[in-house]
């Protein structure tokens, strides 16, 4: 980068900067609604009619335009910009239209009083210009992103901030104080407490004992705790009680399965592939990827790793243990496009938005609308994912099993596998032999440039070609081959140097010359001699375009074949021919030639029937690994092509119009100048680049994600989108702090979970009683010095957590507890996933649940599950009807209350009282109050006396049932 350009680009982040300074954005589309309307009456007219005739898209006097905030900020040709936001008596742009000085604007005459007002009084306000009417014109993408870099809150680098001297205690009783010591011992406390004390704001008081364990044990296992373990921890008055059950929730196997669901919403993880036309829709092996999510998260993998793993675990060592390979299913469980190019897409997105919290795949058509992601970037990543594909057979993981069973499933799989080895070797035959006599016709459409449309088209149009016999993908190697191997000098492939790039008028006289010197070459004057036989072929015959060249060359290539093939056609073939003959056998047979398939690669060149007839032997295999219950796990991982994929721009995202050339990268935004080109296809290189520690955004994202399911509203409200338009985090210092322990505990995700867990902030009620407003900034404060304001009045959302949010369940959490307090839970870990929603109804954990992209079951949307075609940044979360409907007249929550009501604690009770108590006991790890006691014995009387034969509950069932179906089993507190 230039001199100038650099002092350009520092002049634009500073000015950048005093705007963020002054509270105004560099693109501000924060603008108030009053201002909005001010700019959009008074201002946006005045320049309009004004100015723009000279300072427009059209016409830029003094190298000025005043057509969008971003070219007003940056001047003209005196390198100052037109305004200075907040001053106006410093702005070129005021000092002009009161013709001060030299500059006097418009030319045509001096505005009037009210317009010379109106565009001061705009600059006094910050200059704001609302986002419709914002553009960045005027700006490089190297500006754009320089600009965000230095600027934008996410870009920043992740700072260290000092915690905040802030004293303990409530606004509320003073014997509801729980602690009389100076410090705050959690630092999370300290930023959250720094905040509400600003508002004039005090933290709740803690829960009760229950109602804290019922949460954090949700929170961390999805399952709600026993009556025992409540009692057990009400009783323990030891100062360490509840972080010692912290402690023991972090450890139990259940934890990987709470929080593997999580993850795996932003995985998008699926069990089916989507739409396949023709093809096994199932995975057989996605499983396998989530055992892995579970079982890192329950051995707290360092995050760091984590991430790597998923990205490139096929290039790391893995000693004996080739577990780590099953992670590599975070970039192949997505959903399958049939197209290769939407399937990077995904690849690009979960990668961006699930790590990077980056919105990349928008810049798929064009550079991105917001925020400074060229499209230039996500070709780069393209680069990366395109240089990589599935194998034919997945790596076998684990231990080897044994048994008959075992046996005979080898044998069944080695048959069919056989079959589709014999059609690849059949079929590699005949593809050598038919494209090998086809060079001419190879050679010819390797001139047709793609941007033209359809060369299967103009191959028809030129050459007569049946569009059948032509395979896309050789036409691009013979295309590469020439491009890279063609010169003036070549003794074969020197005339096509030369005449190839001739087009129109002029050619025959062109074609002369250049074959009257290629044939000059007879004694090794020239720097190499002339191949004889493609002499004699062009001295026989005159091109008059360069297609006849073409076909003129095919006619010696495939004589050159026919002599290749009398001489055995084997390894052993070229040593029996001459050397003419055998220097044009090179170029069609020998390594690297365009021809030089080897057999497991048929599968990229054969034709649409062809290709069908193939994939219909694949899903003979896949359906029989999907179906046997003995299939070994397999990882779904990804191998690199034997040539890393040198990526260009697709013009407005269309393959077919290929621009220019970019190098696999990091996006420029994340890295800036320091970046530089992968070395290889760019996995690997690409994961360490998200985990460095100099990467702003990774730690971010991924404590902001904690956050959000421990508190119910993350720090950040768009979880997968930290750009531009994102709201900044609500306490930006305790992100950072979260990120930095995050780096300080060696990427310990359950380090963040205890630190969590353990604040005070956690552990206040959900309710609104004794909530009020302070009248000092102290949070220590006496009763006399508050006031009657409700804390929900000053901060209605509770984003500065003066309490803790209630939340209902998820759906996999709902379906577990509901089998867990009827004692009917089956805690089998991993394995090939189940069917949730037909019966005999599984037992299992939900995350184990079958996820059927093309045909989700109607239970997984109603109660909100995350979609499994694209990441998820967080579940919507909605309240109608069909909820309710599904707990009252669902067999699954049916048989669920009749197994409760059998429990033996139940059973033994002696009066329907005590039958009650029992029922309150397991479902809620309480005791039921006199009121409920009440009513429930008058409920069970009157059901008695109802019952018939049409009812096919008992009376103690009924109650069951309805219990399930209030919502203190369904929220958390």
């Amino acid at each position: 980068m230039t001199r100038s350009a650099l002092n350009r680009l520092a002049f634009l982040c500073a000015l950048a900067a005093s705007c963020a300074a002054a509270g105004v954005g560099w693109g501000d589309d924060a603008a108030t609604a009053e201002q909005e309307q001010f700019f959009e009456t008074q201002v946006r007219p005045l320049l309009a009619a004004k100015c723009l005739e000279c300072h427009g898209d059209k016409k830029q006097e003094s190298g000025l335009r005043l057509d969008s905030r971003a070219t007003v900020m940056l001047g003209g040709d005196s390198g100052s910009p037109a305004v200075i936001p907040g001053k106006p008596d410093e702005s070129l742009l005021i000092s002009a239209v009161k013709h001060k000085g030299d500059i006097q604007m418009p030319p045509t005459g001096k505005l009037t009083d009210d317009q010379i007002a109106a565009l001061t009084k705009w600059v006094e306000m910050g200059s704001p210009w609302p986002k419709s009417g914002q553009s960045e014109i005027g700006l490089s993408a190297a500006e754009r992103v320089e600009i965000d870099r230095h600027n934008h809150w996410a870009l920043k680098p992740v700072a260290r901030p000092e915690v905040p001297e802030c004293r303990t205690g409530f606004l509320a009783r003073p014997e509801e104080v729980r602690s009389q010591r100076s410090e705050v011992e959690n630092p999370i406390d300290a930023f959250i407490w720094q905040k509400l004390a600003e508002k004039q704001l005090a933290p709740s008081p803690p829960a009760d004992r229950r109602t804290l364990l019922r949460r954090v044990s949700f929170d961390l296992i999805g399952l709600p705790p026993t009556a025992d373990a409540v009692d057990e921890f009400v009783a323990d008055d030891s100062p360490d009680a509840y972080e010692r059950r912290v402690d023991r929730l972090l450890a139990s196997p259940r934890f990987g399965e709470r929080w593997g669901r999580h993850w795996l919403d932003v995985a998008r993880y699926g069990d089916t592939k989507g739409y396949a036309f023709m093809q096994e829709r199932r995975y057989p092996y996605a499983y396998t990827y989530r055992d892995y999510v579970i079982a890192a998260l329950n051995a707290d993998k360092p995050y760091d790793q984590f991430v790597i793993e998923q990205l490139a675990a096929d290039k790391l060592p893995l000693g004996v243990d080739n577990t780590p390979l099953a992670a590599m299913g975070f970039l192949t469980t997505g959903r399958k496009f049939n197209d290769i190019h939407n399937d990077i897409d995904d690849q690009i997105d979960v990668v961006t938005r699930g790590l990077l919290g980056l919105t990349v795949a928008c810049a798929r058509c064009h550079d991105h609308k917001y925020d400074a992601i060229p499209t230039e970037d996500y070709y780069s990543l393209h680069g990366v994912f395109n240089s990589s594909k599935m194998p034919e057979e997945l790596p076998l993981i684990g231990s080897p099993r044994e048994g008959e069973e075992y046996r005979k499933f080898e044998e069944e799989l080695k048959k069919r596998q056989e079959e589709l080895t014999q059609f690849d070797a059949t079929k590699h035959g005949e593809i050598l032999d038919q494209v090998r006599q086809q060079a001419g016709d190879y050679m010819a459409l390797s001139l047709l440039r793609r941007e033209r449309g359809s060369f299967f088209g103009r191959a028809i149009e030129f050459l007569k070609v049946p569009v059948g016999d032509v395979r896309r993908r050789l036409v691009e190697r013979w295309r590469d081959y020439l491009t890279r191997e063609s010169k003036p000098e070549h003794a074969v492939l020197g005339l096509w140097a030369e005449l190839s790039p001739v087009e129109g008028d002029g050619f025959a006289e062109k074609a002369k010359d250049a074959i009257a010197r290629f044939s000059a070459r007879p004694d090794g004057t020239q720097p190499q001699q002339a191949n004889p036989h493609v002499k004699a072929a062009f001295a026989a015959e005159m091109p008059t375009n360069r297609f006849e060249v073409a076909r003129i060359y095919g006619k010696v290539f495939s004589e050159a074949y026919v002599q290749w093939r009398n001489a055995g056609a084997n390894a052993e073939a070229p040593g029996k021919l001459s050397p003419q003959w055998r220097q044009l056998a090179e170029i069609l047979l020998g390594p690297g030639s365009p021809t030089d398939i080897a057999r497991e690669q048929v599968g990229d060149y054969v034709t649409r029937d062809e290709r069908q007839k193939r994939r219909d032997i694949q899903k003979k295999i896949d359906s029989f690994t999907a179906n046997s219950p003995v299939a070994p796990p397999r990882a779904m991982v990804l191998q690199d092509n034997p040539q890393p994929n040198d990526p260009v721009v697709f013009i407005r995202g269309n393959p077919a119009r290929p621009g220019k050339q970019v190098p696999r990268q990091m996006p420029a935004v994340v890295e800036g100048e320091q970046r530089h080109p992968f070395a290889d296809g760019g996995r690997l290189e690409l994961a360490r680049a998200i985990v460095s520690r100099d990467n702003p955004l990774t730690r971010r994202v991924i404590v902001n994600r904690l956050w959000m399911h421990h508190f119910g509203e993350p720090l950040v409200l768009s979880p997968s989108d930290f750009g531009i338009r994102t709201a900044p985090p609500t306490h930006p210092e305790l992100l950072d702090w979260l990120a930095m322990r995050l780096l300080d505990s060696g990427w310990s995700l359950k380090d963040l979970h205890r630190r969590m867990v353990g604040s005070s902030t956690y552990r206040q009620v959900s309710g609104y009683e004794s909530m009020r407003v302070g009248g000092s900034d102290s949070l220590t404060l006496a009763p006399s010095h508050s006031h009657t304001l409700s804390p929900s009045a000053v901060d209605p959302e509770n984003r500065l957590l003066w309490r803790m949010n209630r939340r209902r369940l998820e759906l996999e959490a709902m379906r577990d507890s509901l089998l867990c307090v009827s004692g009917e839970l089956d805690l089998t870990t991993g394995g090939r996933s189940v069917e949730m929603t037909k019966t005999p109804y599984s037992r299992r954990r939900a995350v184990y649940g079958f996820i059927d992209r093309q045909d989700l079951p109607n239970f997984y949307r109603v109660f909100d599950i995350a979609s499994p075609d694209q990441s998820s940044p967080r579940r919507p979360q909605t309240t109608v009807p069909q909820q309710a409907l599904y707990f009252m007249n669902s067999p699954f929550v049916v048989e669920r209350a009749k197994s409760l009501a059998a429990l033996r604690e139940v059973t033994a009770a002696a009066d329907p009282p005590a039958r009650i108590q029992a029922l309150y006991r397991q479902l809620f790890q309480r005791p039921a109050t006199s009121d409920e006691l009440d009513i429930g014995v008058q409920f069970l009387a009157a059901a008695e006396a109802e019952m018939s034969s049409e009812i096919k509950l008992t009376p103690i069932e009924q109650y069951a049932h309805l219990l399930l179906l209030t919502n203190e089993g369904m929220y958390v507190d």
